[in-house]
């Protein structure tokens, strides 16, 4: 039992870590919706540049890689620990933890993972490993022309656009049971903790989901 309350705990704070990192690469990434007759270019590849780095940054992008796996890991272990202990299974319920995003967690955590790995590989490995990326008018690398290259093909657009509805239902089972596991809900602030996790879950998908859609339509 306590090896279970210790992996909600870790999956709680590891959620809410990913969370706040989701928001700052949203911050981020909005830069490429900046006109490209206003400077989006190097405006782009100086904060990349930063990014890639900065020391600060540089420890907050281990502690995210630890964090994804942590997070994996225990809410597997979560996972296997919730189905040995359900002894008859559950009778159809409205229970907020039987919503879509609770009874296809595992498959949105995959799905998620999936996309994690083929961004990293579009992107962060061919910006750290590969000759691929081209210099911007400064000498530095052209990480922003690799970005819009990527999103005016179809595949890579679908791709993320689908990714950011299984982040929609993660998130939005998630933010309010993060919270509930480390015991901050309460009756009276439990439909602060709904709405918040509702209008998070709406907002940030949908802005990283615009993105893609902006640069396919040309509209940079």
């Amino acid at each position: 039992m306590k090896y279970h309350i210790l992996n909600k705990y870790l999956a709680a704070l590891s959620g809410l870590f990913l969370i706040l990192f989701l928001t700052g690469h949203l911050l981020g990434n909005l830069q490429l919706l900046i006109p490209s007759s206003q400077g989006a270019q190097q405006q782009f590849n100086e904060y990349a540049e930063f990014m890639s780095t900065n020391p600060a940054v540089k420890i907050l992008s281990i502690l995210t890689y630890i964090s994804i796996i942590l997070h994996v890991v225990v809410t597997i272990f979560l996972t296997i620990d919730s189905k040995r202990n359900r002894k008859i299974a559950y009778k159809k319920t409205n229970s907020p933890s039987n919503s879509f995003g609770s009874r296809y967690m595992g498959v949105l955590g995959t799905v998620i993972l999936a996309f994690i790995i083929i961004h990293l590989s579009n992107f962060w490995y061919k910006a750290k490993f590969t000759d691929e990326i081209l210099n911007d008018p400064n000498g530095k690398k052209d990480i922003y022309s690799m970005v819009i290259d990527k999103f005016q093909k179809i595949e890579h657009v679908l791709i993320y656009v689908f990714a950011m509805g299984a982040i929609f239902f993660h998130i939005l089972h998630g933010f309010y049971s993060s919270f509930q596991s480390l015991g901050l809900v309460s009756s009276k602030t439990r439909k602060y903790f709904k709405l918040s996790g509702m209008i998070y879950a709406l907002i940030i998908p949908d802005l990283f989901a615009l993105i893609p859609i902006y640069i396919y339509l040309g509209l940079n």
